[in-house]
């Protein structure tokens, strides 16, 4: 099956990712906002509730919301690599 894909011109290149350099390697910025998050959230939820079991699915849906939830914000979103053709992602 052949698709047509049309190429808009007028289409503005999408902003570079933001990364942030962890011990020398770029990261994207929400993977670590989300991993601090989760850390944040663990150590609340361990000196408030004391059980390691709900401490584990508190900071694994806080890391998941903001992970997924940055991922999504206008201007975060996944860029093609160069070597798919325009329309292709």
């Amino acid at each position: 099956m052949t698709t047509l894909i049309d190429v808009d011109s007028s289409h503005r290149e999408p902003r570079a990712a933001r990364t942030v350099d962890v011990l020398g390697v770029p990261w994207p910025a929400h993977k670590v906002h989300a991993l601090v998050v989760a850390a944040a959230v663990a150590l609340v939820s361990l000196v408030l509730v004391g059980s390691l079991e709900v401490t584990a699915w508190v900071s694994g849906l806080a890391l998941l919301a903001v992970w997924w939830g940055e991922r999504h914000l206008p201007g975060t979103a996944a860029v093609a690599p160069a070597s798919n053709p325009p329309g292709i992602s």
